[in-house]
């Protein structure tokens, strides 16, 4: 049974990523979401990584590297 409790998990899961992958989200939106990963993982690390120090990347990164 947890064998197949597993596969259909691992199906689900695989369906929401491509359902994830087909819609795509407005520019502002994926830098807000961006924004945010980058703050909760870099600020489990390190405290002193401050909110504004990561929208000044991000800002760099659209001059940089555009919006796709």
């Amino acid at each position: 049974m947890v064998r197949d409790r597993k596969t259909q998990d691992e199906l689900i899961e695989r369906e929401l990523i491509e359902r994830s992958r087909d819609s795509a989200a407005p520019r502002e939106q994926r830098r807000a979401r961006r924004r945010s990963f980058v703050f909760a993982h870099t600020a489990s690390t390190n405290a002193d990584i401050a909110r504004d120090i990561v929208v000044r990347v991000d800002e760099d990164f659209e001059r940089i590297f555009g919006s796709e």
